[in-house]
């Protein structure tokens, strides 16, 4: 596909990874796979994916629908999350912003938020990718989930801009992981190298000036 960088490889082009292993955050994460609803508001589909996921452990409560990307917004109300994210015209969330953002939309919907954590990845500090590769190797064992910041070209091979999606398996093995992609206009799920999401992650955001990285969510869900 011409939309891909030679360096990433669709899902389904290469599925044997979760025929054989467990994939726990794949198959907490799938049935709520949702794409964003215009240019900006990745941010808003990724904490739509985290919300259900963690809900969907639990009985939901009568006729309470599964959440989506304009009835979080709404829910939330926050003039920042809108104005970045409510048009196509806005600057998007960074991943400080995001990690409030989805503390408040677990809370929200009545979940316990656990612990959220933003990890900013600098490249010139090699703790940040022991981090990373820590954070993931838990979510493959059951222990959370992980969502990924990064500049668009690095990962893609074009775009000038930054993006979240959650992540849903990690292939230690061959040293790499599957994106869910919330792209759904352009992408579909994808493996990519975990190298290579590192300097995606290394990168500044310019709606704060600060890193981006990858948020860690390590709640208490059955």
């Amino acid at each position: 596909m011409g939309r891909f960088g030679p360096w990433l490889t669709r899902l389904a082009d290469d599925p044997a990874y979760l025929r054989r292993a467990e994939s726990p955050a794949y198959w907490r994460l799938a049935p709520y796979y949702v794409g964003q609803h215009n240019d900006t508001s990745c941010s808003v589909a990724t904490a739509t994916m985290l919300v259900n996921a963690v809900r969907g452990g639990a009985v939901l409560a009568g006729p309470e629908p599964i959440v989506t990307p304009p009835a979080l917004l709404a829910r939330i109300a926050d003039p920042v999350w809108s104005a970045g994210c409510g048009t196509n015209e806005g600057r998007g969330v960074s991943l400080r912003q995001l990690a409030d953002l989805t503390r408040r939309s677990l809370v929200a919907y009545g979940m316990e938020p656990g612990a959220i954590e933003a990890m900013w990845m600098d490249a010139a500090d090699g703790r940040g990718k022991d981090a990373f590769l820590s954070a993931l190797t838990a979510m493959e064992e059951g222990s959370g989930l992980v969502v990924v910041n990064f500049h668009a070209a690095t990962v893609y091979g074009a775009g000038d801009y930054g993006h979240f999606s959650p992540v849903g398996a990690y292939d230690e093995a061959n040293a790499r992981l599957l994106v869910l992609d919330v792209d759904r206009s352009w992408y579909e799920p994808y493996w990519i190298p975990v190298d290579i999401m590192l300097r995606g992650m290394a990168t500044t955001s310019p709606v704060d000036g600060e890193p981006r990285g990858f948020l860690r969510l390590r709640a208490p869900w059955p």
